[in-house]
């Protein structure tokens, strides 16, 4: 695999750069792989395949049919269960490892020359809306996703 490019995207309105909902089906992201931010309970039913893995949600997590495609187009990261993740234990960290490893597994397929995911630029970190996520557990999660540029 060649290097793989990492893309920081801020949001900044509907149906423009940094709306994944818009972005996704655009000729120009065919081969980009769009990792969004997940709730515990979606991102645990899709990884044992129920249908809830792949209902649409609020903000980023709109795009998470799309994770039903063929090839993949989106995968989650979970950030939280009803609110966001306050710290990073053990349980937070092994969630976030899985979901990293689901995302090497899909770019070691080929069908994907980008990543992109939403960043905070005041803070240098994963962008987060809905959920308030704790600074530790955006860390972990955005210091993991840069790391995919070494694949």
């Amino acid at each position: 695999m060649t290097h793989m490019k990492v893309t920081k995207s801020q949001y900044s309105g509907s149906n423009c750069v940094g709306d994944f909902s818009w972005m996704i089906d655009r000729p120009e992201y065919a081969r980009s792989l769009f990792i969004f931010n997940d709730n515990e309970m979606q991102f645990i039913a899709f990884h044992t395949g129920h249908e809830a893995g792949f209902a649409a949600g609020g903000g980023n997590a709109a795009i998470r049919p799309y994770q039903g495609h063929s090839p993949i187009r989106a995968a989650g990261i979970p950030t939280g269960e009803k609110s966001g993740y306050q710290q990073l234990d053990l349980n937070v960290r092994a969630l976030v490892d899985d979901a990293i490893a689901h995302i090497q597994r899909l770019l070691r397929s080929g069908n994907y020359n980008e990543v992109i995911f939403s960043y905070d630029a005041t803070n240098d970190t994963l962008g987060t809306g809905i959920f308030h996520v704790a600074d530790e557990v955006k860390s972990y999660i955005f210091q993991n996703i840069m790391a995919l540029e070494k694949l």
